[in-house]
């Protein structure tokens, strides 16, 4: 009290503090997408009662509410596919405490959180999904989460991936690999670490050599001979 008539301290500041059950259930609920994630960072407070298991409970309501004030029909408004998208490790880790399964299809075509994050490179959502029991070899929109990285670049969320145990051969329906994906895309250091970590190099056939040659990939001609292709 002494504190608030100093005008130290607000009425929010003291209810978040000292009854953060109502703070999660009878304010966070109350305000929107835009209020509440600037509520996020006014401090490290407010910041883990708006990502706390309770805080997050709201959020697709708030996202449903704002996409339809906007006229945006169709929009994702699964809170986890945003979260992994932007990189927000603290609302991943609330959103999965409050419930949401972690290999839940976020998406028309059933990706999960981990295919997000992994397309955007948020390396650090990749590891906390992975922690949290993420499907690594789980398909979604007929491709893996590690042909997503690949074909996008993301070296570091291929390197957790493999470390995770995603299968460095598992094709995608169209029977697209992940090493295919590398040299189409000519991400020469990504086809380096999927060989290393037993890629299958096509030798039988000279597929990937043929495949690495129609694409002009130098470099990936000659480490896939190096590999015996």
């Amino acid at each position: 009290m002494t504190y608030l008539r100093r005008g130290m301290i607000s009425i929010l500041d003291v209810i978040n503090v000292k009854l953060p059950d109502v703070f999660a259930a009878e304010i966070l609920p109350k305000l929107d997408v835009t209020d509440t994630l600037s509520l996020a960072q006014v401090n490290k407070d407010y910041t883990a009662a708006v990502w706390s298991a309770d805080g997050v409970r709201s959020f697709e309501a708030k996202m449903k509410a704002r996409l339809v004030k906007f006229g945006k029909k169709g929009w994702i408004t699964e809170p986890l596919y945003w979260a992994a998208k932007h990189g927000n490790v603290p609302a991943v880790r609330g959103l999965l405490e409050s419930g949401v399964d972690v290999n839940k299809g976020l998406t028309q075509d059933k990706r999960t959180a981990l295919y997000v994050a992994a397309q955007h490179g948020q390396v650090a959502v990749v590891k906390a999904l992975i922690e949290a029991g993420a499907d690594v070899n789980k398909t979604g929109g007929d491709k893996s989460a590690l042909i997503f990285a690949v074909a996008q670049g993301q070296a570091s969320c291929v390197v957790e991936l493999i470390k995770a145990g995603a299968d460095v051969n598992l094709a995608s329906n169209d029977i697209s690999t992940p090493l295919a994906e590398a040299i189409i895309y000519g991400h020469d250091a990504i086809a380096g670490m999927l060989i290393l970590a037993g890629a299958d190099v096509g030798k039988e056939h000279g597929l990937f050599i043929a495949l690495a040659e129609l694409y002009k990939q130098v470099n990936i001609v000659k480490l896939l001979k190096q590999f015996g292709a």
